[in-house]
């Protein structure tokens, strides 16, 4: 598929929710019946989002979130909540999963297994500042630290299987600059995971929209579908990658000093960790530039999708890449 035709489905998709299941006032009183935090009262779909449907729900008892899973194991999933619970009772920002009467942590609806948290105050962040990135950077050093006594490990999905597998898939369909490109990252991703870097467990995904804030001052962190255990720096980089960037796609020092300085008073980072900054960021783009191309190329079929333009990542890659 030509990627001219991609861009024109973007535009197709890009205003529509990311909803694949729909559920009726029916279904979700059926699924509350299960649980003691209250009866209906109002729900409604979240346009946020890519790979799960989720629903604003309100009750007698409060405000929470229903995650219809569509493409997770429930053993992972188990790990996944069990994480998040174990983040929330550490005051770690993190909303607490719900358990229903029978003490499951995951429930089903429609067949498909789903789960239902706390909502946490705060709005997701559409444009960063210094005082924002010095706020993530000592939640996420506290997180690195903290996740270290988690007792299990999780696999990451995205690992260089992964990605040597959809540049194949997708190689047909971009330019030949396109294709050098992701291969000439794809061997700094793996470089990146074969290395003996600190690691324990990251969130991997903790771009603007899966951080609320309010005002300065971050304070949630949700969507931890994509957590594994893995190097520290990796999930530095996929922060700097969205948080710290100007328009063009280059380093906004402040920024990132801010961001960095914060972290390092949680967690020092090690010389290495310093020396590979730069090669963790290229892994990091390559796996959302990678992922976005695949979604763009070959849509999902759902009720309503939401896709990201891959654009912004392939400038961002560039840039870490001329920068090495």
């Amino acid at each position: 598929m030509n990627l001219d035709i991609v861009c024109s489905l973007k535009v197709i998709y890009h205003n529509y929710m990311s909803v694949y299941t729909n559920l009726s006032a029916k279904d979700v009183s059926l699924l509350l019946s299960k649980y003691n935090i209250g009866t209906l009262e109002s729900f409604q779909g979240i346009s946020d989002g890519i790979t799960n449907t989720n629903y604003f729900l309100n009750t007698s008892k409060g405000k929470y979130i229903i995650t219809i899973f569509e493409d997770i194991s429930e053993i992972k999933l188990k790990k996944y909540l069990k994480l998040m619970n174990y983040f929330s009772n550490n005051k770690m920002c993190c909303p607490e999963i719900m358990f229903t009467k029978s003490g499951n942590i995951l429930s089903k609806v429609k067949s498909k297994p789903c789960s239902i948290m706390e909502k946490l105050s705060g709005k997701t962040i559409n444009i960063t500042n210094v005082s924002l990135c010095k706020s993530i950077g000592t939640i996420v050093g506290n997180f690195h630290t903290t996740g270290i006594k988690f007792n299990y490990k999780i696999s990451n999905n995205r690992d260089i299987k992964w990605v040597e597998k959809n540049i194949t898939k997708i190689k047909n369909h971009i330019s030949k600059e396109q294709l050098d490109m992701l291969n000439y990252s794809s061997k700094i991703f793996r470089k990146i995971f074969e290395m003996k870097l600190p690691n324990g467990v990251i969130h991997s995904d903790l771009f603007r929209d899966n951080v609320l804030a309010q005002g300065d001052k971050v304070t949630g962190i949700i969507d931890y579908y994509y957590s594994f255990n893995g190097p520290f720096i990796y999930d530095l980089a996929v922060i700097i990658n969205d948080w710290c960037v100007n328009k063009d796609g280059s380093i906004n020092l402040m920024k990132y000093n801010s961001f960095l300085n914060s972290y390092n008073l949680e967690r020092k980072l090690t010389a290495v960790e310093k020396k590979h900054m730069n090669n963790a960021m290229i892994a990091a783009g390559l796996r959302f530039y990678l992922s976005r191309l695949v979604d763009m190329i070959f849509p999902k079929v759902g009720e309503i999708t939401h896709i990201k333009d891959p654009s912004a990542f392939e400038t961002i890659v560039k840039k870490r890449i001329n920068s090495a």
